[in-house]
């Protein structure tokens, strides 16, 4: 009701502070299209940082709406979604909803469209044709950014000056959701977004109500060693842990020594994850015993229910967003977060270790209050004040010099170099086969068929860039200097310039080698 009663509002900034498990997803859609239908607005523009929530916020908007043709899904994982179809399969040009789909994430030519951050904004910062063909879509829409918390603070003066154009000139409203809000308001020292206005009358009290979980903090200079961590696992029948790395992530995995637990992490591949999130989610269901270690990825708006959570040290925001995986459907009094201080494993640098820091000095000093969502305004605007630099590629000199391939070049949501390599998934095992609700695609089949594609000197069917948005399902990220180890190996064939194939091997740890737990990669 309070979604609909200020979608009267006039158009301009909006923000929707709901705690985890609060119906986020849809009270922001009830907004965007009462705003839009009683302003004259054209269309929804719903963006999320990760695509392990993609599928899941189309999946909740399907549910709502009969026709399949309101709703498009654009990222890099899309292709090979609609039941694992490859083009042998299904002839897209024969299919009139695929040939819809393909025509409409070109423009954006769709009343709701559910893409990434890293599509919107890249896009907008982009001087590439086919980037740029959808950029008049953004004109008069309501524009939804999910997990605000997620913006890169090293990208926030083009990416807040973007929006105040957007809301300024062309007639859009911008809702930022999440449940641990950061402070992106106009404030001296930092030009913010202007007037932005709150959904719900009382969040304060609304997070008082929807309080699900108890933290419990270690105590001073308190550390677990991993097997101290996979102890506490054991004793759990249902349990989620979250570390800071993909390399702490395997050393649990490797001390809890359960055949039957389950490692989540970018070291697997789109489609692994994907399929292990379905079966977590039936074992859950089942009341089934299911015990997991994950990296970030589970974390924010992700749809799991687990009674205990532990998550190691982190950013504040990172831990609770880890709670938001915990008593999420209120089936207990209450649901058990538990924080632990690794006495081992790194942390990443720059924001993730800033936050960490500061989430430590709150503990020490007793200022936690995770019912305030005021807690998180502040821990904000201290990270702010430490990081300080918002533009550090320089994207708004290069913008006020028309320097637009610069802008192109510079501007990248995630800033990290790295290389995609297509790694041979072969499905899972069988016992976690059966868990899935509709039968796999023979991912072996389609692997090899990319593969074969891609190394031809000409090609069957389709463009090297269609194979590889194909073959986004099964891609993994290596850093440079890991590949060139990698190649001395042997690990990685290259398949033609600047597309490789991994050749030494993956199971439910990923792929792995000594380099990359070393590196502490994340």
């Amino acid at each position: 009701r309070a979604s609909l009663a200020a979608s009267e509002q006039p158009p301009g900034f909006f923000r929707l502070t709901v705690p985890t498990g609060g119906g986020k997803t849809r009270a922001s859609l009830a907004f965007a299209l009462e705003h839009a239908r009683r302003h004259g607005l054209e269309r929804v523009i719903v963006a999320v940082p990760y695509l392990t929530i993609t599928d899941q916020t189309a999946d909740v908007y399907r549910r709502i709406f009969s026709d399949e043709r309101a709703i498009l899904e654009h990222h890099s994982g899309v292709i090979d979604q609609r039941a694992g179809q490859t083009d042998s399969d299904q002839d897209e040009a024969q299919d009139d909803l695929a040939t819809w789909r393909r025509l409409a994430a070109q423009d954006w030519n769709a009343p709701i469209i559910v893409t990434t951050t890293v599509q919107l904004f890249e896009s907008i910062f982009s001087n590439r044709p086919s980037a740029c063909r959808k950029l008049h879509r953004l004109v008069n829409s309501v524009i939804v950014l999910d997990e605000a918390q997620t913006l890169p603070i090293g990208l926030l003066d083009p990416i807040l000056s973007a929006l105040r154009s957007l809301v300024a000139h062309y007639g859009s409203s911008v809702l930022l959701c999440t449940a641990t809000q950061p402070a992106l308001d106009d404030a001296p020292g930092f030009r913010g977004l202007p007037e932005v206005r709150e959904i719900v009358p009382d969040p304060p009290a609304l997070y008082r109500q929807l309080s699900r979980v108890t933290y419990e903090w270690p105590a001073a200079k308190a550390t677990w060693s991993w097997e101290d961590a996979a102890a506490v696992m054991r004793e759990a029948p249902q349990v989620l842990a979250i570390v800071n790395t993909r390399a702490n992530a395997l050393a649990l995995f490797d001390a809890l020594s359960d055949p039957e637990a389950i490692h989540l992490s970018t070291l697997l591949c789109q489609a692994h994850r994907r399929e292990l999130m379905e079966v977590i989610r039936h074992r859950l269901r089942r009341g089934a015993q299911v015990r997991v270690v994950s990296t970030q990825v589970v974390e924010a708006g992700v749809d799991l229910d687990f009674p205990l959570v532990l998550r190691a040290v982190g950013p504040l925001d990172s831990i609770v967003q880890a709670a938001g995986r915990c008593n999420r459907e209120a089936r207990l009094a209450t649901g058990r977060v538990m924080v632990f201080l690794p006495a081992e494993g790194g942390l990443p640098a720059g924001a993730y270790r800033a936050g960490t820091q500061i989430t430590e000095s709150l503990v020490r000093e007793g200022m936690l209050d995770l019912d305030n969502p005021s807690t998180f305004d502040r821990y904000f605007r201290e990270l702010y004040g430490i990081l300080r630099d918002f533009d550090v590629h320089d994207i708004q000199d290069l913008r006020a010099g028309f320097d637009f391939p610069a802008v192109n070049d510079e501007f990248r949501m995630i800033d990290d170099d790295t290389v995609c390599v297509i790694v041979h998934y072969s499905g899972l095992p069988p016992a976690q086969r059966n868990e899935l609700r509709e039968t796999p695609p023979d991912h072996s089949s389609v692997v090899t068929d990319l593969l074969d594609q891609l190394a031809a000197s000409t090609f069957d069917r389709g463009s090297p860039r269609r194979l590889m948005q194909r073959a986004q399902p099964y891609v993994v990220n290596r850093r440079r200097r890991d590949l060139e180890a990698d190649q001395a190996q042997e690990l990685v064939r290259e398949l033609r310039e600047g597309i490789f194939a991994w050749e030494g091997g993956y199971d439910e740890r990923g792929i792995v080698s000594a380099r990359s737990v070393a590196d502490n990669l994340w």
